[in-house]
């Protein structure tokens, strides 16, 4: 892994524990902080507490409380752009279609494996903050 990316925090948003800590796992052992949250009001109140600690989501488009468009427009008021990775089982092109409308960068099938997560966050961290790692969120 490039150096520079692994300054990069993610938000790790999921009600599933096992699916959340698998994904925080592999997160850190590539070398990125990772901010956990079983929901989404959790997840708003961590980018509440700290907008600027985090550069990238990844969101279960089910949970409990809010769907994972639900928590990204709520996110975006204090972030007005977080590159963002949806995970979820459902396989429907209705919902493939609401979360490419929603900015996803892209979305992800459960079960996802550590090897596609970690292209995957490569990859959206190279589009949005530049390959080296030092492009700026609002640019």
């Amino acid at each position: 892994m490039d150096g520079a990316m692994n300054r990069f925090s993610i938000l790790v948003a999921d009600d599933d524990e096992d699916c959340r800590e698998a994904i925080q796992t592999t997160l850190a052992r590539e070398g990125f902080e990772t901010h956990p949250a079983s929901c989404g009001a959790e997840a708003i109140e961590i980018v509440r507490r700290r907008p600027s600690a985090i550069h990238a989501s990844i969101l279960d488009m089910h949970m409990p409380d809010l769907t994972g468009i639900e928590t990204l427009t709520a996110l975006i008021r204090f972030i007005d752009r977080l590159p963002t990775i949806f995970v979820t089982a459902d396989r429907s092109k209705e919902l493939l279609t609401k979360a490419m409308e929603a900015g996803a960068f892209t979305i992800l099938h459960k079960p996802v494996s550590s090897g596609l997560i970690v292209v995957t966050v490569n990859m959206l961290l190279g589009k949005f903050y530049g390959e080296d790692g030092t492009g700026s969120r609002r640019s």
